[in-house]
């Protein structure tokens, strides 16, 4: 294989690929990724046998082939390349068994192993979704943060995709629980009919919010009940599915509530962040007063002390004393822009709403529950 690609196309293709690689490996060829040029085209290819990312640049050709080579060396000579440098990557196993990476005065050789050796995943073959960029990344986005990591109940170690029925409409419904809080977002989507529902791991969540940033042409997502496939411009993603059953998560969601609070985000989150500053419980709890159009926030630390704040608030509701896991809380207003937020449950012990006001942009389909703490 004898070849020259450019700087950014190279450093480009290799940042996508190598995060989907893992560092500790049981087998030596996972940690390299496997690059095949051919038709004038240069792709990469890295997996740790869940996820497969493949990346594909322009590349001059001189001689096709196929090789494998450590992965975050690879990434480190591009990203680390001059800007605008070509790139020459060589390799003649019969003579050298390894590869050499060529740029100005700059020499490396790095060694090889035999690309029939790299496992590859077969592509999807099942339903068949094509959306903007933008859309999906949202659907997975606005949800991710509320997945498990408690490996013992695997079943919510990833978000849950599946299509929805909404008046008529078809919807692609994203949905991630913990047990202690939970995540809904959705979109109209009318190539959902008929989608499996599969539970997508954490992991490959993070891969594909990480690709689709970056993109903003239509995607296409290939969904089976065990796999997973997203095709982008430029390469693919596949993933294997959890192999489980999500739990009805809809008869948790509360319908009817006693209490509305209308709250502004921004100052919310600031408040929540001071007060939590002598929260030493690993729950990090927060106690949530309402009355009079007045939200108080207060904090008991036996070792710190007390820190109280007050903000002012739109209420439709008898005064009521609540708690909540701050970071939970927390992480419900990064995932909004939203100026305006609402806290709406029944009564202090019960599972609460915390959604973006009606009318925000993007925001219409997002539904937050959040389980109460007692304080």
């Amino acid at each position: 294989m004898k070849i020259t690609v450019e700087k950014a196309d190279l450093q480009r293709a290799t940042a996508r690929v190598t995060s989907a690689v893992e560092r500790r490996q049981t087998q030596p060829i996972l940690a390299n990724v496997k690059l095949v040029a051919a038709h004038g085209k240069l792709s990469i290819t890295g997996t740790d046998l869940d996820i497969e990312v493949t990346e594909t640049t322009a590349a001059h050709i001189e001689v096709p082939g196929e090789i494998t080579v450590s992965a975050s060396t690879l990434a480190e000579i591009a990203r680390n390349a001059p800007n605008g440098a070509e790139i020459a990557i060589s390799c003649d196993e019969a003579a050298d068994p390894r590869a050499t990476v060529r740029f100005g005065r700059s020499r490396y050789q790095l060694p090889v192993l035999p690309a029939t050796d790299f496992p590859t995943r077969e592509g999807i073959d099942g339903a068949q979704i094509t959306m903007p960029a933008a859309d999906l990344h949202r659907l997975f986005d606005y949800v991710h943060f509320a997945q498990s990591t408690e490996e013992t109940r695997y079943y919510l170690n990833g978000t849950y995709l599946h299509p929805f029925a909404d008046n008529g409409t078809v919807m692609l419904r994203t949905v991630a629980t913990d047990s202690h809080r939970l995540a809904i977002n959705q979109l109209p989507c009318a190539d959902a009919a008929g989608m499996p529902a599969v539970i997508v791991p954490r992991k490959a969540v993070g891969e594909m919010r990480r690709v689709l940033a970056e993109l903003k042409d239509d995607v296409t997502l290939r969904v089976s009940p065990k796999g997973i496939q997203l095709l982008t411009d430029t390469g693919h993603l596949i993933t294997k599915t959890i192999d489980g059953a999500f739990p009805d998560y809809i008869r948790i969601v509360p319908t009817d509530w006693k209490h509305e609070t209308e709250v502004d985000r921004a100052l919310l989150k600031e408040a929540i962040k001071r007060v939590s500053l002598i929260t030493a419980e690993k729950s990090r709890p927060i106690k949530f007063a309402i009355d009079d159009g007045m939200l108080t926030l207060s904090v008991r630390n036996m070792e710190a002390g007390v820190a109280h704040e007050e903000l002012e608030v739109v209420s439709q509701a008898e005064s009521f004393d609540t708690g909540f896991n701050a970071k939970y809380i927390l992480d419900v207003l990064d995932q909004t822009d939203a100026d305006r937020m609402l806290l709406r449950l029944s009564d202090p012990a019960s599972p609460a709403r915390l959604d973006p006001m009606p009318g925000t942009k993007h925001a219409e389909h997002i539904v937050n529950v959040v389980m109460p703490l007692r304080i």
